[in-house]
């Protein structure tokens, strides 16, 4: 018969249900009581789950050919806790501190339990070596799997086999990571990398998932009875920040100066008349009458990024579109006829298509290890989003209009650019579901932008005929490799304060008191237990002293405070992020 029914929930209201580095997670555990129930303590845990699987064929040997045929590919999966906190709520500090009883017993009713954490910058994995390198038993597979790779079955033979040589020759034991640990230990360790906190992903299957929730574990006091548990998954988005940990794009200091990156491919329209020709008559020769020379009209598409190239998803495009031109503008104009303000037409160019894909790129790996071999295995998997397709019908541009580059190429040839109007292609935007680029131990995800223009020298007339269409126009593409996809939240002067709070400051508010009339608590040996005391939650201050006489500012406080983003775009940032329904399932 049930005892009770135990719930956790996350407070939500103030994020909108999406949380990023230095949030506060607050929330409360509800436990319902039907039968005196004994426990140990009620635990909450903040966790964070990287996790990719690879279908690896099996090698079929010769003795056992025929045997192996038969047998399905090996599943191997990997597992990092890239997050991972705990606290205690019941019984109380205060409590334990003084009781030496090892179970409580809480009589019928209904308890609640504040509980708080902050979410940090950085994964916890290389610091975990006790929780990371846990074994976990895959009932559906039948594989044994750890959070620092995949172990095959031969692991505990050569285990056993290991600490028996070692204990034969008198070598001392051993931990990860350190200068004695076997070469095999060592690769482990340095599996795990410190990342900033990657964002949820789902809709990958099995393939990649990373996944955040807040879990509840009720310890019954006999091992005979089934442990409580509850789940509430939330969804984390990161701060957009460099890999030195400060904000993005910021000019000033010791940050990096304005710098621009681009794509560029040339497209040559090739013996083209000009549609004007100017005639010079000098008296007393007659005009002309020769037939004007052909030529070559080289040009070429360019996006142009801001350093570093980025998109942010729900957002207008951040890049810019140009056609380039090496040569001068006066060769596209009458200025020898003494009319440079005119076009001889030979520049005209007609924009017809532009198309613009983004390619995600998700690539994982497993670490498998019998205990004395490592091998890391690799997988891929890409995505082609279409974020744009526009037909233009004989969008014109002539570059006659062209103007100089102030900045010369790297070979510091003269070039002339004219710029393609943002109008006519606001409409790329990336979805709000994708997430920003990240790498992480076991996980990672890129971006490539390639964007497609279709141009012709002279007009379609007919865009219902495909033969003219195909015909006229030339196509160009623009492979943006490494475009990094941000999430759009920046540092705030809330966020900025948390930072400054230590963790182990955090200490869960009392209850109010209109919600916290519950029946009394006995512990096994003890009197009833006393309500937990009130525990300062800290100063959220600045962090300088802006009263007279206090310290001034510093020089990066100022550069820092001049980048925080203000609430109201911080909260408009925090975009729906929705996950698949997948996020929300198997959550251990």
């Amino acid at each position: 018969m049930s005892m009770g029914d135990v719930k956790i929930e996350i407070d939500r209201r103030i994020t909108d249900g999406t949380f990023t580095n230095y949030d506060i997670i607050k929330g409360s555990v509800t436990l319902v009581v039907t039968n005196s129930i004994s426990l140990n303590w009620i635990q909450v845990k903040l966790e964070g789950v990287s996790s990719s699987q690879l279908s690896i064929p099996r090698v079929a040997s010769v003795n056992s050919r025929r045997r192996d045929r038969d047998k399905k590919d090996k599943i191997v999966r990997d597992v990092h806790k890239i997050l991972y906190d705990t606290a205690i709520v019941f019984p109380p500090d205060n409590v334990r501190q003084v009781s030496q009883a090892k179970e409580f017993t809480l009589t019928p009713g209904n308890y609640s339990y504040p509980f708080e954490f902050k979410i940090p910058l950085n994964n916890s994995c290389v610091k975990m070596t006790g929780i990371t390198n846990k074994v976990t038993f895959n009932s559906k597979t039948f594989d044994v799997m750890i959070n620092n790779g995949n172990f095959n079955p031969a692991l505990i033979q050569n285990k056993a086999q290991q600490l028996y040589s070692d204990y034969i020759s008198g070598t001392p034991p051993s931990t990860p990571g350190s200068s004695q640990a076997p070469p095999q230990q060592q690769q482990q360790h340095s599996y795990h990398i410190t990342s900033q906190l990657p964002p949820s992903l789902s809709g990958n299957g099995e393939f990649a998932s990373i996944k955040y929730y807040v879990k509840v574990t009720c310890k019954r006091s006999s091992f005979f009875k089934t442990n409580l548990r509850a789940f509430d998954p939330f969804i984390f988005l990161p701060l957009d920040l460099d890999e030195y940990n400060r904000p993005l794009n910021t000019v000033g200091g010791d940050y990096e100066e304005y710098r621009e990156v681009f794509v560029r491919k040339e497209l040559i329209f090739k013996n083209r008349i000009p549609e004007i020709v100017g005639v010079k008559i000098p008296p007393p020769a007659p005009p002309s009458k020769s037939e004007p020379p052909t030529k070559d009209v080289p040009f070429s598409f360019e996006i142009r990024f801001r350093h570093p190239a980025f998109l942010i998803p729900t957002k207008r495009p951040s890049f810019k579109l140009f056609l380039i031109s090496n040569l001068n503008p006066d060769r596209y104009s009458l200025a020898k006829y003494e009319r440079p303000e005119e076009s001889n037409g030979l520049g005209v160019v007609y924009l017809q298509r532009l198309t613009i894909d983004l390619i995600c790129t998700t690539a994982v790996s497993v670490l498998e290890t019998d205990g004395n071999m490592n091998e890391t295995h690799m997988g891929k998997n890409e995505e082609r989003i279409n974020i744009c397709n526009n037909n233009y019908q004989n969008l014109k541009f002539d570059l006659r209009k062209c103007k100089i580059n102030k900045k010369c190429d790297a070979s510091n040839v003269r070039l002339y650019e004219l710029e393609i109007p943002k109008k006519y292609f606001e409409n790329c935007i990336l979805p709000d579901y994708l997430a920003p680029s990240f790498k992480t131990c076991n996980i990672s995800r890129k971006y490539t932008l390639v964007v497609t223009g279709g141009f012709s020298a002279e007009k379609i007339v007919d865009f219902k005929n495909s033969i003219e269409v195909n015909k006229k126009i030339k196509y160009v593409d623009l492979d943006c490799q490494n475009i990094k996809v941000l999430s759009g939240l920046r540092v705030t002067s809330h966020l900025q304060s948390n930072a400054s709070r230590s963790s182990t400051s955090i200490v869960p508010p009392l209850p109010d008191r209109k919600q916290s009339q519950t029946p009394p608590v006995t512990g096994s040996s003890t009197s009833p237990v006393p309500p937990p005391s009130a525990h300062s939650t800290g100063d959220d201050s600045a962090s300088y002293d802006s009263s007279p006489g206090g310290d001034l500012p510093t020089y990066d406080d100022v550069m820092r405070e001049s980048s925080y983003q203000n609430d109201s775009e911080h909260q408009r940032a925090r975009r729906r992020y929705r996950q698949h329904e997948q996020y929300y399932n198997n959550l251990e």
